[in-house]
């Protein structure tokens, strides 16, 4: 039965933790820290396209380079990959050390992450501008919740095993 009771509340807290985000996103918008995410992520990209040789601008949202320019919005962001993650290490049953060791370096990895798929859109938007939208619907976009369950996963396995 007590196997039951933190099963349920696993689940509870994982449908918590997304539902409250999705509650506060309004919030989020109008205090501006979408915008700010948006404007970071924006700056994060720019900054690194032109460390790779890719001289690079961002003005707001909009990243101008040499090869190709596109706008940041919300879902560019780690944000949601990010409060994927968040949920699920939150509904794990761990201490809470454990649980901030696994934030210590699963959102640091997840910003990495998302900061590869956007070079990555980049550079295909300009070799190959024909498959941009599929490779940004179709395969980064499901790659990224992936990687976040995948990060989760890992966290998970590494605390079973040093239990054992």
């Amino acid at each position: 039965m007590n196997e039951r009771k933190a099963l349920v509340r696993a689940w509870l807290t994982l449908v918590g933790v997304i539902g409250a985000f999705l509650v506060l996103q309004p919030a989020l918008i109008s205090f501006g820290v979408v915008r700010w995410a948006n404007q970071m992520t924006a700056q994060l990209l720019a900054f690194t396209l032109s460390l790779l040789g890719t001289p690079s601008s961002a003005q707001g949202t909009l990243v101008r380079s040499e090869i190709f320019s596109l706008e940041i919005i919300f879902e560019c962001t780690a944000i949601l990959p990010i409060v994927l993650f968040l949920a699920a290490v939150f509904a794990t049953p761990s201490p809470k050390r454990a649980k901030l060791w696994a934030l210590a370096w699963g959102l640091p990895a997840i910003v990495l992450f998302n900061l590869v798929r956007l070079v990555s859109l980049v550079y295909i938007g300009h070799l190959a501008p024909k498959y941009f939208e599929t490779a940004h619907l179709f395969v980064w976009q499901p790659l990224t919740i992936l990687f976040a369950l995948a990060l989760w996963l890992v966290w998970v396995e590494r605390r079973r095993a040093s239990l054992l």
